[in-house]
């Protein structure tokens, strides 16, 4: 496998640099099953393909890894100018499940406020931690976009913050709460400066110019956040996104379909009907639970 592979995923199909790499992986995993059985790339035909398919069921990699790594393998055939044996091949079943355990607003207010950040022997992380829970907590993000967000996105005067369009997400620009416009201010100002060793674009650098250290911080915080809860609000957190897919669910509810989606960068308004779906079935559960009759 060539460099020149790479920049073919680059210009063709995938423009993030990470992603690539781990296309490149699901790639490599192919050619070395090619290589057991002593088979070339261009010795392989649609049985060959499909052995590799049952392979990987029977390891029991889940749908989507399957179509992801037979989608990276029709992109090599392509570059490689043979016969694309890849091309139409998916499997079926990939199942989208409704977020659970939504909580609402005022637990979210609660699981903020209540919320300290503490001081960790491996980086400056407790500066920002804060300031990225809000986000999680009120503007829905999630990690990727964290590793994009530049200090010129924050449009404090305006109240607002503007969120780039990436490979599952459109472009928008949503409000701030107050008390996160004093917080970011302080942050940008004074904070921010003293950390970086190098100068930055990126709001929350120097972490989020190094996936796995912008990683380690969402995994710390989730932690953190999820022992807090538990300790001082007997709250149980099953994992941080928990607290985004809940602030889309609330927006669903109080804001309606196409305003949740816009919100959430959703580019189809399916993805904010699910959210819809999920507040019902919790509805319906409670309804049950409280009117075992009905």
């Amino acid at each position: 496998m060539s460099n020149d592979f790479k920049t073919y995923l680059l210009t063709h199909s995938i423009t993030s640099e990470r992603y690539v790499q781990r296309r490149l992986n699901l790639l490599q995993n192919y050619l070395n099953h090619l290589e057991k059985r002593q088979l070339t790339i261009q010795e392989t035909a649609y049985a060959h393909l499909m052995d590799f398919v049952g392979a990987l069921q029977n390891e029991g990699k889940s749908v989507h890894h399957i179509n992801s790594t037979l989608q990276v393998v029709s992109h090599y055939y392509e570059f490689c100018e043979l016969p694309n044996i890849a091309q139409t091949v998916r499997v079926k079943g990939v199942t989208r499940t409704l977020p659970d355990h939504l909580l609402e607003a005022k637990v979210l207010d609660q699981i903020y406020q209540r919320f300290t950040p503490q001081l960790r022997k491996n980086g400056d992380f407790h500066h920002s931690d804060l300031l990225i829970l809000g986000l999680v907590i009120y503007q829905a993000l999630d990690m990727q976009e964290f590793l994009y967000l530049e200090v010129d996105d924050l449009q404090l005067e305006k109240g607002q913050i503007y969120l780039r369009a990436g490979r599952h997400k459109r472009a928008r620009t949503i409000n701030l709460r107050g008390f996160q416009i004093l917080g970011l201010h302080t942050f940008v100002t004074q904070v921010r400066p003293q950390l970086l060793n190098q100068p930055s674009d990126k709001l929350f650098a120097p972490q989020a110019e190094v996936y796995n250290r912008l990683h380690l911080q969402f995994k710390q915080l989730s932690k953190q956040v999820k022992a807090q809860a538990l300790e001082k609000l007997e709250i149980k957190i099953h994992k941080i996104s928990q607290l985004r897919h809940s602030r889309i669910a609330i927006w669903t509810k109080e804001e309606g379909l196409r305003k949740a989606q816009y919100l959430a960068g959703f580019r189809r308004v399916s993805s904010a009907e699910r959210y819809q779906q999920a507040h019902l079935e919790d509805l319906k559960a409670q309804i049950k639970l409280h009117h075992p009759l009905q």
